[in-house]
Parts: structure tokens; C-alpha cells; sequence
């Protein structure tokens, strides 16, 4: 049994919560993939780890972004 699993599980706060939902309104949320883009079409990709989406890009074209899981911000424009 590692020590982590002695912990109890953490609650979100109320003011957590409430900050999360407001950015959710806005189209902003916590990823926690991997995402690939395109930045010449938007297209988008999500994977659990970086050999995948290294995998993905040997068989694309183009110019793509590979990003590190934190802040997602879906475009509304």
C-alpha cells in the first residue's frame, strides 16, 4: 500500500467550483490528454500520452502543435 492511498479523497471548494464553472461558460476547461492541432484546419486530436501523439504526427502533414495537458480553451469563433 503506497502512501497515497491512505489520504482522503480532497472536496472542491464552493469558490473552486464556482471559478470552474464560469470558465466552463467560456469555453475553458482543464484537459488532461495531450492535445495535437492543426493550425491549418483546427482539427484536434487527444491522447493519454506523448508516444501516442508522436505516432499520430509521423503520418502528418502540415504544420501541427503538440501541447502539454493544463488549459483547454474551446474556440467559439
Amino acid at each position: 500500500m503506497t502512501a497515497n492511498e491512505n489520504l482522503p479523497l480532497k472536496k472542491k471548494s464552493k469558490l473552486r467550483e464556482e471559478i470552474e464553472s464560469l470558465l466552463a461558460e467560456r469555453g475553458i476547461t482543464f484537459e488532461e490528454r495531450i492535445a495535437v492541432m492543426s493550425l491549418d484546419t483546427k482539427e484536434t486530436h487527444y491522447f493519454d500520452d506523448y508516444p501516442q501523439a508522436l505516432q499520430f504526427l509521423k503520418e502528418k502533414k502540415g504544420r501541427w502543435y503538440l501541447t502539454t495537458p493544463g488549459i483547454r480553451r474551446t474556440a467559439n469563433r
